[in-house]
């Protein structure tokens, strides 16, 4: 019975065609079975839950006809994107099957409407209207829940890549086993050389490498990441031809932190070794120098940060001599120190870093060495010089 104010014509046709609901669910879930190919292939969803589905749908559609003024209730179609989406149906599969089945309702409808001798030509413009603008609610209330449920998986799975990493920096998966299903949740190879990669955050909880590990993934590098309160962590996979070089040139387009790179590791059970090394590359980075550090490529630098305490003695027993200057003239003749080390111990070189005559850059070498006792020209003395220097500049901005 048409609802009060329903358009006589469409309530006809959407109860005449309720009446066959049952058999129309069955003429649908065999099209959709022969004619969609993942449907056809494929068994994730039985066949009656797709017949639930498919009579869900008629229900409503066909019930719109005798009660237009209602408001859509698309519950039903949320649910069902939802449900595919969780069932691992492919969104186009689902979107094939809505077309389908609204290919074949319109020609039921159109069949329906011929056969009742009151439904004019004018009342199955109608009739199609609004099946079409019932059936555009439904389906984009299906894509919503769809993307829905795509969403929620999504932060599952990062939530359950984040556990692993973490497990890993902990150290406590040992067992190959336990291994082997870390790097398969993580998406990298079982088989090494990785490295480990720890980034200073300017924020606390705000990545600094937005978008690394889809970046790394374009240049054959797979890769998996924590966020931590101070730092930014990552267990990459080098593999064959891929090198800490490779590496490098995509973290220096964030050169505004201080990163740190670990030695290569054979298998995954050494990462938290890793991160021991890679934090301490991060700490000995300097911003001003290239904010990258490599463990195995800076030994002076490592050296400076490794034991904060002892160093520091170690580099007031060496410069301490320096502290009696005037802070400028300090700061001037350790920015020579620093400036001839980085030249290889060139005067000439130096004198073109500092803008200075390269008589400038040997009378304050020559200052230093009567202040400190020590000779740059000396190996040995050099190199405690050298050490002393790298302590004492890190000092200047100590690890947060």
């Amino acid at each position: 019975m048409a609802a009060s104010g329903a358009d006589p014509q469409l309530a006809e046709l959407g109860a005449a065609l309720l009446s066959r609901a049952d058999e129309l669910a069955d003429t649908m879930l065999a099209l959709l079975r022969r004619d969609v190919g993942f449907h056809r292939t494929v068994a994730l969803v039985t066949d009656d839950q797709l017949r639930g589905t498919i009579r869900a749908h008629l229900d409503f559609i066909l019930g719109v006809f005798g009660a237009p003024e209602r408001d859509y209730d698309t519950a039903a179609a949320a649910a069902t994107g939802r449900s595919r989406a969780a069932a691992g149906v492919p969104l186009p599969a689902v979107m094939d099957s809505y077309r389908l089945c609204a290919r074949f309702l319109w020609d039921e409808l159109r069949q329906e409407a011929r056969r009742a001798t009151t439904v004019t030509d004018g009342g199955l413009v109608r009739a199609s209207s609004a099946m079409w603008l019932a059936l555009e609610e439904f389906t984009t209330a299906m894509v919503s829940g769809y993307q829905e449920e795509m969403a929620r998986q999504l932060v599952d799975r990062q939530q359950e890549r984040s556990a692993m990493v973490q497990a890993l920096i902990d150290g406590r998966l040992v067992d190959t086993v336990d291994l082997w299903n870390t790097a398969d949740t993580l998406r990298i190879s079982l088989q090494g050389p990785y490295t480990v990669v720890c980034a200073e955050l300017s924020s606390v909880g705000r990545s600094v490498l937005p978008g690394i590990e889809n970046r790394l993934a374009a240049r054959g590098i797979s890769s998996a990441w924590r966020l931590q309160p101070d730092i930014e962590i990552g267990i990459l996979h080098l593999g064959p031809n891929k090198t800490t070089d490779l590496v490098i040139e995509e973290l220096s387009k964030h050169t505004a932190t201080r990163i740190g790179i670990s030695p290569p590791i054979a298998d995954l059970g050494q990462t938290a070794g890793a991160l021991r090394y890679a934090r301490i590359a991060m700490t000995a980075s300097r911003p001003e120098h290239g904010s990258i550090t490599v463990f195995d490529r800076d030994v002076m630098a490592i050296t400076a940060v490794a034991a904060p305490e002892v160093m520091g003695r170690v580099a007031a027993n060496v410069l301490g001599p320096l502290d009696e200057l005037p802070e400028h003239e300090r700061e001037a003749l350790l920015d020579t120190l620093e400036a001839w080390f980085d030249q290889g111990g060139s005067a000439e070189r130096a004198a073109q870093e500092l803008y200075v005559h390269p008589n400038t850059v040997r009378q304050r070498l020559r200052k230093i060495e009567q202040r400190t006792g020590r000779s740059v020209s000396e190996p040995r003395a050099a190199a405690e010089l050298c050490i002393a220097l790298e302590t004492t500049r890190r000092a200047a901005r100590p690890d947060r």
